[in-house]
């Protein structure tokens, strides 16, 4: 019996051995780990971005095609706030991007990029970007910062300017911005493309947007 326990003892003392690890072991895992998280981290992070900038994309597509359906039922015209001689009215900015969202957008919601940590609009009050439920939350709108007897008229814009695109994403660092290192646009003939921040003319100010800006 006696060299009986003595056997399972020394069975139980090379079977605790081999269950352990060891610290290099450990350490090795641990650096194994590390390496997959430094790989796997950027790629998701990469993804993530790449999701927001397409549904920030859609975004701008349907304002797009609001304004189109604005400009068919004004006379070709944009939409515009402003009194007579003056570039941008506050106030005349509220009221035209309200009535805008209300009568031909009605979906709050794609006022605001998926890359702005503010939150998703309920409505549209104003276009303040300083306030929430802002039309000028994500994005920054061509036809607010025309006099109304220069335009803005859809058919001047060549299908070339810009109409609407991420705030700042001319910026190389702006709490404004959506996305780093540029910012989507749309054009004036309803699609979106990329533009580096290195190609705006001005930190929230897209080629070619000057060359269809009028003059004094």
């Amino acid at each position: 019996m006696g060299m009986l326990r003595e056997a399972n003892r020394s069975s139980m003392r090379r079977y605790s051995a081999r269950a352990g690890f060891s610290l290099v072991e450990i350490l090795v895992v641990i650096g194994i780990i590390s390496i997959l998280l430094a790989i796997i981290i950027p790629v998701v992070s990469k993804a993530r971005e790449s999701s927001k900038r397409t549904a920030c994309s859609s975004n701008l597509r349907q304002l797009g095609q609001a304004m189109y359906m604005y400009a068919e039922a004004n006379r070709g015209f944009l939409p515009n706030g402003n009194p007579p001689l003056d570039w941008f009215n506050y106030d005349g900015a509220n009221a035209i991007m309200v009535t805008f969202n209300r009568d031909y957008v009605k979906a709050p919601g794609v006022f605001r990029c998926p890359g702005d940590p503010q939150p998703l609009p309920k409505q549209i009050v104003t276009a303040d970007q300083t306030l929430e439920d802002s039309a000028r939350m994500s994005y920054e709108f061509f036809f607010l910062w025309w006099p109304p007897e220069k335009g803005p008229m859809l058919t001047k814009m060549k299908g070339q300017a810009p109409l609407a695109w991420d705030l700042d994403g001319g910026q190389v660092v702006s709490p404004l911005q959506n996305h780093r290192g540029g910012g989507n646009v749309l054009l004036a003939d309803g699609h979106v493309i990329w533009l580096e921040q290195k190609l705006w003319d001005m930190g929230n100010w897209p080629s070619p947007a000057s060359k269809y800006y009028p003059t004094n």
